[in-house]
């Protein structure tokens, strides 16, 4: 077997050749590296599964970059900070549409980290297919390959197939932008990665990256235990992924296709059938700090204690190597301190506070009850204004996120963005999405129970009866409910719906959509794909780039 070093993978940041890649080599060095041949026990296994999550949950891969990329694409944010657009780098790009112009940034720094943990994962089943961990005279189960292969497997396959999606959703055009989708997909690899030379293979097309992750997660379903067992599994394997978990992730899958039986199907097999929901919603006034300011491993996580929360990145002190203090989501969402009425004065012109704020269209989208509902009354901020008398809707009363932090800088915790979980799976989610696929399978009465589960909660009246424009109100309701979360610009692809511009039309001169020159984007147009590093393609001979 060839020298693979597999704790901390070197590789999966050089081959990108990063600019914070020397940082990263420090990190890497302070660490034990481990040679692929030397791996004997089910707890070097745990360990590498945990410096896969542990890559993964930084906050430039799936703890923040993922999420703010799924926004800034779209039209519920606009930018906030002028000193964000006048010195561009990184997610202001994405939001301008001019990322094309460079080839680092988000899409390297999500690369190199989604890289990282795949390549982990890679390792763990080659070393499990080749039977290279023998354990015959364990006896503490927890230790016993035997009893404990199919578990680290279905765990392997979770990363592996979570890394490769989101590759494909950013990387590659969205599912039918080709009859039988065979346009390039992600970059990553089904192999590991030890040296330069095997960088040489191609990218997938998108339906092959598709097939791949679908017959991962169904394996991962079965192979992962419902919860954690303390008296079954190491430690190491709470804060990860349970079967849950893989059928959240695999009914994403289904949604972005568009599949409506397959996404009902596994829905189902998620939150249970007819009425059930196996992971109860948090009461509305408790959201903020039940959902979105958790922090560690909690009563419910990865227990039979089930929540609304299916799986979220823990953020386990000496496990996870990053926070999100001072990270993506706290800088670009949550305000710290309240804006003085000479900054007020002009909001087109702020040069302090986060860097995005919710945009005007997400006003009127969101179409708030704001009397009743719960969202807009705990999970926004909307008190910054020129005036007390300032309009709900109007431009001069800005609109903040809480989700990810809220205001305050005193005595830094979970309220203001630090060390928290990042919530990747909640059933909130998922009972809109079933609601969606019920509605077009004419279940309207499955599909108004959900619907009515996610607004009662909220704290908004049930509706009797499903309205005429049913499906545009569960797609209101997605919205409403899942801002700032990542999820606006799949879900507009997914239904081959326009981006609109939002409210770059409103930047000075409109510079912020000079790409589109202010019209709407199609749902395919590679304004909204990320390009290859070049380094990768200088890197990998049969690597391509995105046209």
């Amino acid at each position: 077997m060839k020298t693979t070093y597999i704790y901390l993978s070197i590789l999966a940041a050089t081959a990108l050749g990063l600019g914070s890649c020397e940082k990263y080599l420090d990190e890497v060095e302070s660490k034990q590296q481990i040679q692929a041949q030397n791996v004997k026990t089910v707890q070097e296994l745990d360990i590498l599964m945990t410096g896969a999550y542990s890559g993964i949950a930084r906050e430039v891969a799936f703890g923040g970059n993922a999420l703010v990329i799924g926004e800034t694409f779209a039209d519920l944010v606009s930018i906030n900070n002028a000193g964000y657009r006048n010195a561009p780098g990184r997610s202001s790009r994405v939001y301008t549409w001019t990322h094309r112009e460079e080839d680092y940034g988000y899409q390297a720094e999500f690369l190199q980290w989604s890289t990282f943990g795949l390549n982990n994962a890679n390792n763990v089943l080659e070393i499990l297919r080749t039977n290279q961990v023998q354990t015959p005279a364990e006896t503490d189960p927890r230790k016993d390959i035997n009893l404990q292969k199919g578990r680290i497997e279905g765990d392997a396959r979770f990363v592996r197939a979570l890394c490769i999606f989101e590759q494909t959703r950013l990387l590659g055009y969205p599912w039918g932008h080709t009859p039988d989708n065979s346009h390039p997909g992600p970059v990553g690899n089904y192999s590991s990665i030890s040296d330069f030379g095997d960088l040489s293979y191609p990218r997938l097309s998108v339906r092959a990256a598709y097939d791949s992750v679908l017959n991962d997660l169904r394996v991962a379903e079965r192979l992962l235990p419902e919860s954690y067992n303390p008296a079954q599994h190491l430690p190491d394997m709470q804060p990860r992924a349970n079967k849950y978990a893989a059928l959240a992730l695999m009914a994403r899958v289904y949604w972005q296709q568009d599949n409506v039986d397959s996404c009902l199907a596994v829905c189902n097999r998620l939150l249970g059938q007819g009425n059930q929901n196996r992971f109860p919603l948090v009461a509305g006034n408790q959201m903020l700090a039940n959902v979105f300011q958790r922090t560690g491993i909690m009563p419910t996580t990865n227990s039979d204690n089930r929540s609304e929360v299916i799986f979220e990145l823990v953020n386990v002190a000496g496990r996870n190597a990053r926070t999100t203090n001072g990270a993506p989501l706290r800088t670009h969402y949550t305000l710290q301190s309240v804006y003085t009425a000479a900054q007020l004065a002009n909001v087109n012109n702020l040069t302090s506070g986060p860097n995005l704020r919710l945009s005007q269209r997400f006003k009127n989208l969101a179409n708030f009850d704001r009397t009743r509902d719960l969202r807009y009354r705990t999970l926004i901020d909307t008190t910054q204004a020129t005036t007390a008398a300032t309009a709900w809707n109007s431009p001069n009363r800005l609109w903040f996120a809480r989700k990810w932090g809220v205001l305050g800088t005193a005595n830094l915790g979970p309220a203001n963005g630090v060390n928290s979980n990042i919530v990747m799976y909640r059933s909130a989610e998922f009972l809109l999405i079933r609601a969606e696929m019920n509605q077009r399978k004419g279940n309207i009465a499955q599909a108004l129970t959900d619907l009515n589960a996610v607004r009662t909660r909220a704290g908004l009246v049930a509706l009797a009866t499903a309205p005429a424009n049913f499906l545009d109100e569960i797609r209101t309701e997605f919205v409403r409910e899942t801002f700032g979360e990542g999820t606006r610009v799949h879900s507009l692809r997914r239904i081959k719906a326009p981006i609109n511009t939002g409210d770059r039309s409103l930047s000075p001169s409109g510079v912020d959509c000079v790409m589109s020159g202010c019209n709407e984007v199609p749902w395919n147009s590679r304004l909204l794909v990320f390009v290859v590093p070049q380094t990768m393609l200088d890197r990998n001979p049969l690597m391509v780039q995105n046209d």
